[in-house]
């Protein structure tokens, strides 16, 4: 039987961790543990605020990620990165980027992103922005694919002699 002081006070900063924002239950153990409370102390209030549908893993997932996406507008591998680092399930990742991403069209955002990003790139070489713009896009986790693509597009590769003079 766990010590209820403790279990109280378990629950107590587990409701306030979640008062901020939507926690995974990896995040929950986590902060739980650096309280120094026992294993069984840690898994009765995680069953307790599962119970009531405080903790959710797949929900958190689905609303964490659509913050994230509309807000930031990260592409699907630095999306897959945050979530993992989350502490899900490797399903419920699968699951929520294939929800989101029918939400959100990925080339739509890169595209975003790039146009924002080339704003800020004015003056510098057609050479050094290609590949500035590539960087940070993949920083933002879209595809290879997606980044060679948009960048092709919004800056026109030309070929040495199309720069010298006629």
């Amino acid at each position: 039987m766990p010590d209820p002081k403790e279990l109280k006070r378990a629950k107590s900063v587990a409701l306030r961790y979640l008062s901020y924002r939507d926690r995974s239950e990896f995040e929950i153990r986590d902060r739980l543990g650096q309280k120094e409370l026992s294993e069984n102390i840690i898994q009765e209030a995680v069953d307790w605020l599962t119970g009531l549908g405080y903790l959710n893993d797949e929900r958190f997932a689905l609303a964490w990620s659509r913050s994230r996406v509309s807000a930031k507008k990260f592409g699907e591998y630095r999306l897959r990165r945050e979530l993992s680092a989350k502490g899900l399930a490797t399903a419920t990742i699968d699951q929520t980027l294939l929800i989101v991403y029918s939400e959100f069209n990925e080339w739509d955002l890169a595209q975003a992103c790039a146009q924002k990003k080339l704003s800020l790139l004015r003056g510098i070489d057609p050479k050094s922005k290609s590949r500035r713009l590539a960087q940070f896009l993949q920083r933002k986790g879209f595809a290879s694919d997606t980044v060679f693509k948009t960048v092709k597009k919004l800056i026109p590769y030309k070929t040495d002699h199309e720069h010298s003079p006629g």
